[in-house]
C-alpha cells in the first residue's frame, strides 16, 4: 500500500507540483506566466538534452539500447506504451526541482518549500528505486532544473522592475 502511494506520487510529482504552483501563483500573474512558460521550456530542454547525451536508463538491456540507437528509435515499449530509453538527465527530477526552486524564490515561504521538498524527494526516490534513473541522472536533472528556475525567476524580476517613470501632475488639490 505504501509503495503504491509512493509510486503514484513519484510518477505524478511534476504534475502535482505544477498544479500546486499554478494555485499558489494564481494572483501573481507575472510570476505565474513566467513559471508556466518556464516549466514547458524546461520540458523541451530536457528532451533536447536527452537526445544530445543519449545515456541509457539503468534497467535497459545494452544490446536493446544499442540496437535502438543504430535504428534511430529512441522509444521501446514497456507495458504496451512507448518508453523513452534515454535517462540523462532525469526529466522528473528536473521538473520537480524547477518547481521547487521557482516557488521558493517567488514566495519565500519555508512551509511551502518543505511541502515541495517532500514531493521532490519522493519523486527522486521513486525514480531511483524503480531503476528508471541512476543517481547521476537524478543529480544532473536536479542541477539543470534548479539553475533553469533561477534563470526564469531572474527574467520575471527584470520584467517586474521595468522602467520607472514619474507620474505626470494631474493638477489636483494637495
Amino acid at each position: 500500500m505504501l509503495v503504491t502511494i509512493l509510486d503514484y506520487v513519484g510518477v505524478n510529482g511534476p504534475l502535482i507540483l505544477f498544479i500546486s504552483s499554478v494555485y499558489l501563483l494564481f494572483n501573481k500573474r507575472n510570476l505565474l506566466f513566467y513559471y508556466v512558460v518556464g516549466f514547458f521550456i524546461n520540458i523541451i530542454l530536457n528532451i533536447a538534452l536527452k537526445g544530445i547525451i543519449k545515456h541509457p536508463r539503468p534497467l535497459d538491456n545494452e544490446k536493446l539500447f544499442n540496437l535502438a540507437i543504430t535504428h534511430n528509435n529512441k522509444d521501446i515499449f514497456r507495458n504496451g506504451l512507448p518508453f523513452d530509453i534515454f535517462g540523462m538527465p532525469s526529466g522528473h527530477a528536473q521538473n520537480v526541482l524547477f518547481s521547487t526552486v521557482y516557488i521558493y524564490l517567488a514566495l519565500k515561504k519555508i512551509n511551502v518549500l518543505l511541502f515541495y521538498l517532500v514531493f521532490a524527494f519522493i519523486t527522486m526516490f521513486q525514480r531511483i528505486y524503480n531503476n528508471y534513473h541512476s543517481i547521476n541522472q537524478i543529480i544532473v536533472g536536479d542541477i539543470i532544473g534548479a539553475l533553469f528556475a533561477i534563470f526564469i525567476f531572474y527574467l520575471s524580476q527584470r520584467k517586474l522592475k521595468g522602467i520607472i517613470r514619474e507620474k505626470p501632475d494631474d493638477n489636483g488639490p494637495i
